[in-house]
């Protein structure tokens, strides 16, 4: 959103400005010639630095985005010298008054479009209730068809016929695309109704048959589960958007391997993890994963279907709940072919 912002001149950019990887020249000045992908490194989402030129590298996180103001002069009291006196320096000097005022104006113009795209969108959706029901239906038929096929409720769809797996996964994948759709207008309906006592472990189970089908054996991944869950545990209907979206994503991106789902339940707590193989996720972007419409620079190059808005559902859901999702991207040791273990930890309590 905020690249658009920028591009469509809501907001005017008078310094250098980094969003997103791409950098807008301001209208006062531009890009400091001397200056490198290393002076503009940060040590956090809130963060200032000076490089080793003298200029300021100022950062703020403005609607879930860090911006980058590069390579201005902000002269203080500890500033040297030959710093003060430097001609090139003072003639991109700038106050830390104004910049504040800038990133101020937008976040607030971020924020305005931000509710009024959402009411706009919100409204819209309202006049879908009718596709829903019928979608509601089209599942609960899938669903008796299955159990129909067969006497043994566990297995009913491992032995169903290849179109009525099919057929069955297409009603799951539309419903969670519509209540995906819901929780995105409306974050407030992750909570809706009550908690209730669910196994997990079953949930998921399911869950993994149904996306492990393809008719397409190209397109097929296998996910494997590990560990057991003996309790069951209280959560939201919308829970299961949570494991969805992480298996999902995982089969979408893996290079490598299988999709492994691992649970660890210690008393009333429970860690889900679902790993898989594929290119570094760094660090700068999984600080941005749970942004709304946030892909990754890989995900963007490997032109994989997506729209930045599973992850980003999974957050309000997750956040609904009060449970944390931890992500990390290690390398493989030996570092061949330059893949890493990608890792999403919900921590269930």
């Amino acid at each position: 959103m905020l690249n658009q912002i920028i591009e469509n001149k809501i907001v005017d950019v008078p310094w250098p400005t980094l969003i997103d990887g791409k950098v807008y020249e301001g209208s006062k000045f531009q890009t400091y010639e001397r200056c490198t992908s290393e002076c503009n490194e940060r040590q956090g989402v809130s963060d200032t630095h000076v490089c080793s030129h003298g200029l300021s590298y100022i950062s703020r996180k403005v609607g879930g985005e860090v911006v980058t103001i590069s390579g201005v002069f902000v002269p203080t009291k500890g500033s040297g010298r030959r710093y003060r006196k430097n001609i090139a320096l003072n003639q991109r000097k700038v106050t830390i008054e104004s910049i504040n005022q800038w990133f101020t104006t937008l976040d607030e113009k971020s924020s305005a479009i931000n509710s009024l795209v959402a009411k706009t969108a919100k409204n819209n959706f309202d006049q879908f209730h009718e596709f829903v029901k019928w979608a509601r239906e089209i599942g609960h038929y899938s669903e008796r068809l299955l159990a129909k096929s067969t006497t043994s409720k566990v297995s009913a769809f491992e032995n169903a016929s290849g179109d009525l797996k099919s057929l069955y996964k297409t009603s799951v994948m539309l419903l969670d695309s519509l209540d995906t759709t819901a929780l995105y207008f409306n974050p407030e309906s992750a909570k809706f109704g009550r908690k209730k006592y669910a196994d997990l472990y079953s949930m998921v189970h399911k869950i993994k048959l149904v996306l492990s089908h393809s008719v397409a054996n190209k397109s097929r991944a296998n996910v494997v589960i590990r560990g057991r869950v003996e309790n069951k545990h209280k959560v939201y209907e919308s829970f299961k958007i949570i494991p969805l979206s992480l298996i999902q994503n995982a089969m979408k991106y893996k290079r490598s391997g299988d999709v492994e789902i691992l649970f660890d339940e210690i008393g009333d707590s429970l860690k889900m993890k679902v790993n898989s193989v594929g290119h570094e996720i760094p660090q700068s972007e999984i600080d941005s994963l749970f942004i709304r419409g946030f892909r990754t620079k890989k995900a963007r190059e490997m032109a994989v279907e997506g729209s930045g808005l599973g992850l980003y559902v999974l957050k309000i859901v997750a956040d609904a709940h009060d449970f944390e999702v931890i992500v990390t991207s290690t390398p493989i040791q030996p570092r061949n072919k330059g893949l890493f273990l990608n890792s999403f930890e919900v921590k269930i309590h």
